[in-house]
């Protein structure tokens, strides 16, 4: 008994310095911070260092459970001498973990050439001996509601051997007061004014094929306005200000949006989202960041993808969405994946606003004061 004990605690003291390696997307950097945030946890005393692209550092910035932030301009990946002084930093380092969330050539490369204790990642046919540890990537969720948070969790379960904690699998979001304060004052500046709900409006994906129908999505903005007292902020890219012009046009007369202000980076959309009651609209890196300030979300998922690979948190009713497969379960037994991407214009137009709005009306029931009709 006293010689597990202090085997343990030689393993426990003997962990003091990590790397998490995620490249991929904003998403997925969002959510590998949840394994950041669990090994504080476990190991209290831990150093952790987080790599990533710098385009999407504004996720996990002022994080408390990452120590530093190693980030990567994605314009010199391709370079062998930038990628040489990442190798030698990461080497330098001689972390006692290494978690290679991307499995990319990248972080491979970094993977092999650093002097970490131990290793982790998935399980790849060729590449499993390069890491200490493998594990398989589940295909259905077991405790989430979504495959990307699910097999972090199940590389966090090779910790839990250390020090068994409960999991706290939420990713979080961590603004400043000064950021949530300035977010405000543009948003006043704009005319909302705070004296009724404010609705966030995903009212584009993140490509066409994310994108729901701008004339369904115009008809479900118009029933909103009608039939709730909030205000209406839509939120998109600055690339997609074009198509944001087609929606408006699309709009009742007497329908009032909000089009400004809009976040230019990824923490000041976070911080005018902080200030809303809510998020509606389409699949984008917005539901996910909207998800980790703890905001009710309403997701419209494109039909191509399936629902159990993202749709995170949805196991209480504070996230809810819709998929045509809800309307048209056996539409999926007679198409593949890619046919449904390729045609998504297509497959869009069955998932029809009448269906959608019927679903909106529940969530916003769920989650919105004002049902007063404005007059």
């Amino acid at each position: 008994m006293l010689l597990e004990s202090i085997t343990y605690l030689f393993r426990y003291i003997s962990i003091v310095k990590a790397l998490l390696i995620q490249y991929n997307n904003m998403g997925e950097v969002l959510l590998s911070s949840v394994i950041s945030n669990n090994l504080k946890k476990i190991y209290p005393d831990i150093k952790i260092d987080f790599l990533c692209y710098k385009k999407y550092i504004g996720v996990i910035q002022r994080n408390p459970n990452i120590d530093r932030i190693i980030s990567i301009d994605t314009e010199h990946i391709r370079s062998v001498l930038f990628v040489y002084k990442y190798i030698q930093l990461v080497r330098s380092e001689k972390y006692d973990i290494l978690i290679d969330m991307s499995q990319n050539f990248n972080s491979i490369l970094l993977t092999l050439f650093s002097k970490a204790k131990k290793k982790y990642s998935f399980f790849r046919p060729f590449l499993d001996k390069l890491y200490d540890k493998t594990v398989s990537k589940v295909e259905e969720p077991i405790t989430q509601t979504c495959i990307l948070l699910e097999n972090r969790l199940v590389i966090l379960q090779e910790f839990l051997k250390d020090n068994p904690i409960p999991i706290d699998p939420l990713a979080k979001i961590y603004l400043a007061e000064d950021e949530i304060e300035d977010a405000k004052e543009k948003m006043m500046n704009a005319g909302i004014y705070f004296k009724r709900p404010v609705i966030m409006l995903g009212v584009l994906g993140s490509n066409i094929h994310n994108t729901w129908t701008v004339g369904n999505m115009a008809k479900l903005i118009d029933f909103i306005w009608a039939n709730y007292r909030a205000d209406l902020l839509f939120t998109y890219l600055p690339s997609q200000y074009k198509q944001v012009n087609e929606l408006l046009s699309l709009l009742n007369s007497n329908t009032k949006v909000f089009v400004q202000p809009v976040g230019k980076t990824i923490r000041e959309y976070a911080a005018f989202m902080q200030n809303c009651t809510l998020f509606i609209g389409n699949s984008s890196r917005f539901v996910i960041t909207a998800k980790a300030l703890q905001k009710p979300t309403f997701t419209i998922y494109p039909p191509y993808i399936s629902r159990k690979d993202i749709a995170c948190y949805e196991n209480t009713n504070l996230h809810q969405s819709v998929h045509l497969h809800d309307f048209s379960p056996r539409l999926y037994e007679d198409f593949y994946q890619n046919e449904l991407k390729n045609d998504s214009s297509k497959f869009y137009l069955m998932l029809s606003n009448e269906f959608v709005i019927l679903k909106v009306k529940s969530f916003l029931k769920d989650h919105l004061i004002t049902f007063n009709k404005i007059k």
